[in-house]
């Protein structure tokens, strides 16, 4: 009996070592998860006394949307007019402005913003978005090092500089995906509302056909109908009219300020523009890329819509798009904290190379609020999408004989 006894010792030994080592790791990552976290909120209250040109990040031109459409609704699409406005509310400005490229659907929670005073809009503006990113992405799990590890992601302290939607674009994508299986007219009236920005909306006929949720579809398609009736009956009923004929003017003005948001699109059009390569050659890569992306998720989604899909097409929704900001980036961070953490829970490990392929993409973003990076991080993201992708590969059952023929 002895030597039975020593080897169940032994192995009750083993059991509590690395039990003690998975604590001693957890505990290391959420002290460098709330160091992280205190110093993106050091460095934003440090921004905000800075006073930053134009206050408040590109929320101050968000907020005069809300203003400015509350008065003289379809004139928004005049950027003349709106930049005189913009130029009574803020001076500082400079003769320059912000023009209102989106659908006029966006303006439903830009309204009632323009009715607070800047300040309190900027604040509630992000609490509420950030609040329904980490709702979205975990549920009832944000007080998680995962909900602390969003906290602390440089996507969320970019998207708070900037003052920009990307919470509220994650919040719709990850959030309809997370549903589309057991709430599937809800989720499908997510990604509806998600169409206030069309890039981000490219995936998600792949997604809902691949996986066959029809119910979501017509939720969609739905919801896209409804919020274009309530706006022209609310705001104006030429509206989407004015946004359809100033569209094109839109595509121009961002053809010829390319060179200049260059730096800020974690994009391939954008890393091919950057690197001085022929415009053709950025196109067939974008197709070829987009194409691809499509591929994968197609084959991925008619699985099922698992938490590796909704990272899939987080990812693959900044790679698939040709305009896409450093602000957008909170939905690969929900999609990967979601994807992790599925598989920490089922006890695998995330490998180190993957945590480092991670760290160095936020670091990317974070030097090209001042260097042009965008080929770096376009690699980089197409990197992340390939591992989520050759996991599924390797998770996937063999072949017995009988199969194969």
């Amino acid at each position: 009996m002895a030597p039975t006894n020593l080897a169940s010792t032994n192995s009750m030994t083993a059991v509590s070592a690395a039990s003690d080592a998975t604590t001693r790791d957890r505990r290391a990552v959420l002290i460098l998860l709330v160091a992280v976290a205190l110093y993106n909120a050091a460095y934003l209250a440090s921004w905000a006394l800075s006073s930053p040109q134009p206050a408040f990040g590109d929320f101050s031109g968000l907020w005069s949307f809300g203003k400015f459409a509350a008065r003289f609704g379809a004139a928004i699409y005049d950027p003349f007019a709106l930049a005189d406005y913009q130029q009574q509310l803020d001076p500082a400005l400079g003769g320059g402005g912000f023009p209102y490229p989106y659908p006029p659907t966006f303006l439903l929670a830009l309204i009632p913003l323009g009715l607070l005073a800047l300040p309190v809009a900027y604040a509630v503006w992000m609490g509420a978005t950030f609040a329904a990113y980490g709702l979205a992405t975990l549920g009832r799990d944000w007080r998680s090092l995962a909900g602390l590890a969003l906290l602390a992601a440089p996507t969320t302290l970019i998207n708070a500089i900037t003052g920009q939607n990307g919470f509220l674009s994650a919040a719709l994508m990850i959030g309809g995906l997370r549903l589309l299986s057991r709430h599937p007219v809800i989720a499908g009236s997510l990604l509806g509302l998600l169409a206030y920005k069309p890039q981000f909306v490219l995936l998600m006929p792949v997604v809902l056909l691949a996986s066959r949720s029809w119910r979501a579809i017509l939720a969609a398609v739905g919801t896209t109908v409804l919020v274009a009736l309530i706006t022209s009956v609310l705001i104006d009923n030429a509206i989407w009219l004015q946004w359809i004929a100033r569209f094109p003017s839109y595509q121009v003005l961002l053809a010829a300020n390319q060179a200049s948001l260059d730096h800020m699109m974690p994009t391939v059009m954008a890393g091919v523009h950057a690197i001085h390569a022929p415009p053709a050659l950025g196109y067939a890569v974008q197709l070829a890329l987009s194409c691809a992306v499509a591929v994968v998720i197609w084959r991925a989604s008619r699985r099922g819509i698992d938490a590796r899909v909704i990272a899939l097409v987080a990812i693959g929704s900044i790679i698939a798009t040709p305009y896409a900001m450093i602000y957008d980036m909170p939905m690969v961070a929900a999609g990967l904290a979601l994807h992790w953490k599925s598989r920490t829970d089922a006890g695998e490990s995330i490998a180190p190379w993957e945590i480092g392929l991670v760290v160095a993409l936020g670091a990317c973003l974070l030097a090209m609020i001042g260097h042009s990076l965008p080929f770096v991080a376009a690699m980089l993201l197409s990197l992340l999408f390939a591992s989520a992708a050759a996991r599924g590969v390797m998770r996937q059952p063999a072949l017995s004989p009988v199969s194969r023929r």
